[in-house]
């Protein structure tokens, strides 16, 4: 059994509190509303609603226009769950439903009949639209910098199927696995499914459709066991600075750690933070190496070849600015250490 997760929303406790959010952020930024929509990974009218007031917005998307404008999320809100917003609204829908029909879900009798009368009079006798099959189709972006990211998070915490695509992660990184959603749904105009496993502490990120798959292998990437193929960046992305950068976010913000190391010197405790992408695939390893070798940052690959590691201060710093992280996971510890006394020493 799997169980769909779905984006929950936030309920200022003001009128008016939520459209001034985010009429300054769009003023901030200085985009339109469908340049706006794009960024937080919704439709403009979703976000025009939003911006009325006449939903409330998700959740993720105003922590999303907090990291964008430094804005902070207005005092004063709760947060809806969405999976009690659909008990409390598929009750009410069951009551009227078995009020109206006694039974919930309306008179399948009555629908079951129709049905059949359309499919014995018409149905059986149209012949499907010529664009039909487009509906399996997905839209096939040109190299750019989202596709390089999404290329890096595949080779992290990704698999390949014959029908399917899964990006796995942990249940601790719901916000991060909501940006990935919307990341797969800017560049190929699809909506993944995500569900929580049972019996694990995880959840998975699933798009099944062929074309997408037949997409990723002509991009570079490779159906089946990673570790096997010895997979690597591909050479479009590596060929080019900016892709590069993404790449390597995509993969450490998915398969990679930041940590913090603890030593004594003199009697005195200093802590350390370290950042490290695990990988069994050696051209894998060496890439990522060499791209992060190529700005500046000073990386340690381990005796095993498995592991990148970024020790010194200075680089660990640069990679932030630099690079950064999507990962709410990361960017805790990343605040945690920021402000802690042995980061101001």
């Amino acid at each position: 059994m799997v169980e769909t997760l779905i984006l929950n929303r936030i309920k200022f406790n003001k009128k008016g509190i939520q459209k001034k959010l985010i009429l300054q952020a769009k003023k901030s930024l200085n985009l339109t509303w469908s340049e706006f929509a794009k960024e937080l990974g919704v439709s403009t009218r979703t976000l025009t609603n939003w911006s009325c007031e006449k939903l409330n917005m998700s959740f993720v998307s105003a922590e999303r226009i907090s990291k964008l404008t430094d804005l902070k999320i207005p005092k004063g809100y709760l947060v809806i769950k969405w999976d009690d917003h659909l008990r409390k609204i598929s009750a009410s829908g069951g009551k009227s439903s078995f009020k109206k029909h006694g039974r919930v879900g309306g008179d399948e009798i009555y629908r079951k009949n129709k049905w059949k009368e359309w499919w014995t009079k018409n149905g059986k006798y149209q012949k499907a639209p010529s664009g039909y099959n487009s509906l399996l189709n997905i839209k096939k972006p040109k190299h750019n910098k989202l596709l390089a990211e999404y290329v890096g998070i595949m080779l992290g915490d990704g698999g390949i199927a014959k029908y399917s695509t899964t990006i796995t992660l942990s249940n601790e990184e719901i916000n991060y696995v909501n940006y990935i959603s919307s990341l797969i749904n800017k560049l190929f105009g699809l909506t993944p499914k995500v569900y929580k496993k049972k019996n694990a502490n995880a959840v998975d990120i699933v798009v099944q459709r062929k074309a997408l798959v037949d997409f990723c292998q002509s991009i570079g990437l490779v159906q089946g066991n990673k570790v096997k193929h010895q997979v690597d960046i591909p050479s479009w992305v590596k060929e080019n600075k900016s892709f590069s950068i993404e790449c390597v976010r995509g993969l450490i913000d998915t398969d990679g750690c930041f940590y913090t190391n603890s030593y004594y010197v003199n009697g005195k405790k200093y802590f350390y933070f370290k950042i490290a992408f695990k990988n069994s695939s050696l051209p894998l390893i060496k890439s990522v190496a060499e791209i992060l070798a190529s700005l500046g940052v000073k990386v340690r690959i381990s005796r095993n070849l498995k592991d990148v590691r970024i020790e010194e201060k200075e680089s660990v710093l640069k990679y932030i600015k630099e690079i950064g992280t999507y990962n709410d996971k990361h960017l805790q510890k990343i605040i945690k250490w920021k402000n802690s006394k042995n980061m101001l020493e």
